[in-house]
Parts: C-alpha cells; structure tokens; sequence
C-alpha cells in the first residue's frame, strides 16, 4: 500500500509538468488563449438608395416602309446612304404591293439625276416608265407587280461633292389593273339575274365592292345604276351610281323605248296605249352629250347642250314619255323611259339637264 502511494505521489507532479508544457506550447507567450471578440454588425441605414440618374429614351427607329398616298422625305447622303456598284448611291423603302393594284410613284428632287427603281424579293428589276404627268408606274403587261409580296422601291442617284441631296416620294394606288378589273366585272355581270331579288342584292354588294377597289372605271357604275333602276325599282339610288359614272368620265344608261319615226304613243286596238311601231333602245347621257341608240348600240341620233331648244315630259293615259326638240333635226326626239314611270322620266330629265344642258330647274 505504501509502496503505490509513493508511486501516486512520483506521478501526479509529472503529469502536471506535462500539461502546463502543452499550454505553454499552444500560447506561445505563456499565457493562455482568450476567446475572440465578435465583429459587430452594422446598423442598418435610415437613408434610402441613391436615385439613379435618369436615361434618355431610346430613339424611334424611322420605319422604311411606305404607305399608299403618304409623302415621304428622304436623302442621298455620302454619309450615310448605300454605294451601288457604279459608286452611285441609293437608299431603299419598302413597299407590300398586289399583283391587282395599279401603282404610281411620284419622285420630287432638285437634282435631275435622281431616279427610280423596283426590285422584288430576288433583286429582280420590275420595270418602270414615266406616264403623262411625268410619275413613274409599273410598266409590265399587266399593268402591275409580277406577284403578291414585298418590294423594294430605291430612290438612287449620282450625287457628287459632300453635301446631301433630299428628296420626296409618293406612292398612290389608284385602282385595279384592266385585266384585273375586268375580270371581276365579267363574273358580277355573267351571274346577275335582273328577276332574282337575291341576285339583285348580291351584285350591288359586289359592284359596291369593286368601285371602291376601283373608282376610275366607270363601266362599274354604269352597270350598278341599271341594277339599282331595274332590279331594285331605286331611282334615288340609281341617281348617285350614274352620277359616278358620269365623273368617271362614263355615262348615265337608261333603257328606252320609242317609235321606229319617233311618234308619240297612242291609244291602240286593244285600248292600252303603246307606240305604233315599237323599238328598244339606249340612252346614255355624258358630260355635254346625250345619245340614242339602239339595243345593237347602232347610233340613231347624238345631241350636244347647244342643240337642244326644249325638252319636256308628256303623257299619254298613266305612261311618262320624254320629248326632246333640238336645232337641225327635222322632229323631235320622242321616247320612253323602260318603265314608262314618271319618277324614270324625272330622272331622265335632270340628268340632262345636269350634264348635257348644264343647267338645273
């Protein structure tokens, strides 16, 4: 017992020599290690963030594509524009063109060497030419673009010297091409039924149609104001088609009969009254002009407004009959309008008054 206490007693001292040389080992100065202070979290700000400084918008792009009857300014800058192969330069609009329209360009420039082309998707050159008042068109055998689509339209010339040279230009679609036109006209006319109401209302709709497509074709009108007499019984109506037709240099289209010696109706046999010898024909009424024809459109009589010395509406029972007293014709001019209604001979009348006579009552 006693003998382990002494050992108990030679060991302890040892152990504790031995973990005071560890500490001291780990210090490195002697003395024992402190815990580290914590790094204080800063206090949040009162203040908000920094405004930014405002940025300026960006700048509309300037859009190159062209719109019908729009002016546009533009110019060739030896700055700015595109050199063609031959160092002239150009720069290019776009134009989304039908095969059926009829297009003019109007190009307006102090310089005379400014010019005009047409190219399509491929860089084809579409051909051009110059009309009567000096604007360019399409100059295909149609009269229009070879197809559909987009087109570009490159206003180019051979500007010298460093100074801009601007420029205008105008493109105006002023209606269909002929062929294109008479196409639709022929399938309205083909399938029109003068005595079937749905035909009737079917072709105003599409003649409506194709003159607004095309208001410079008169023979649209002309047919629309007969549709609207005969088939609508719409004098009104049939008043404004031919007065369209008139200012597209066309004709008002009556349908007339008459005598074959322009005698006045009389009381026939059967008590009816009715020419002797009775024919049908036309009478078309333009500017300054009216004639009488008949259905084979052979020409029986042509006056102009100074001819004419009087003109009246007469009746013979419940039938309106227009007659028409004119120099240097042997008598006068006797006819009916189809109906043989007077609000078909008041039309006539006015119209001849209108536009042949140029007078009104």
């Amino acid at each position: 017992m006693k003998r382990q206490l002494i050992h108990l007693i030679v060991i302890l001292p040892v152990l504790s020599l031995f973990f005071s040389l560890k500490i001291y080992a780990q210090s490195g100065t002697g003395e024992l290690p402190t815990t580290p202070k914590p790094t204080p979290t800063p206090k949040p700000s009162t203040r908000g963030p920094r405004p930014t400084a405002p940025t300026s918008p960006a700048p509309t792009p300037v859009s190159t594509t062209l719109t019908f009857g729009e002016e546009r300014n533009g110019k060739l800058d030896p700055k700015t524009s595109d050199k063609g192969a031959a160092g002239s330069l150009y720069e290019d609009l776009i134009l989304n063109a039908k095969s059926d329209d009829m297009i003019t360009f109007r190009l307006e420039s102090a310089d005379s060497s400014i010019g005009l082309q047409i190219l399509d998707k491929d860089n084809a050159e579409v051909a051009i030419a110059r009309n009567p008042v000096g604007d360019f068109k399409i100059n295909t055998a149609t009269g229009g673009v070879p197809a559909d689509g987009e087109y570009r339209v490159r206003v180019t010339g051979a500007v010298s010297g460093k100074n801009a040279v601007p420029f205008k230009l105008k493109v105006n679609r002023v209606g269909l091409t002929p062929i294109a036109h008479a196409e639709r006209f022929n399938k309205i006319y083909v399938n029109y039924h003068e005595t079937d109401p749905t035909s009737v209302e079917d072709t105003v709709a599409k003649l409506e149609e194709l003159g607004k497509d095309d208001p410079s074709k008169p023979v649209t009108f002309e047919l629309l104001g007969l549709v609207y007499l005969y088939g609508r019984k719409d004098a009104a109506n049939a008043e404004g088609a031919m007065e369209r037709a008139i200012k597209a240099n066309g004709a008002a289209v009556v349908r007339i009969s008459y005598d074959n010696q322009w005698r006045k109706m009389s009381k026939m046999r059967s008590g009816d009254f009715a020419f002797e010898d009775a024919r049908s024909g036309w009478l078309r009424i333009r500017p300054g002009q009216l004639t009488l024809s008949d259905l084979s459109n052979k020409q029986l009589g042509s006056l102009n407004g100074q001819q004419i010395k009087e003109m009246s509406k007469i009746f013979a029972s419940a039938y309106s009959m227009v007659t028409i007293t004119a120099e240097n014709v042997r008598r006068p001019y006797v006819f009916a309008p189809e109906t043989k209604q007077q609000a078909e001979a008041d039309l006539v009348i006015k119209l001849i008054q209108n536009h042949v006579m140029g007078k009104t009552n």
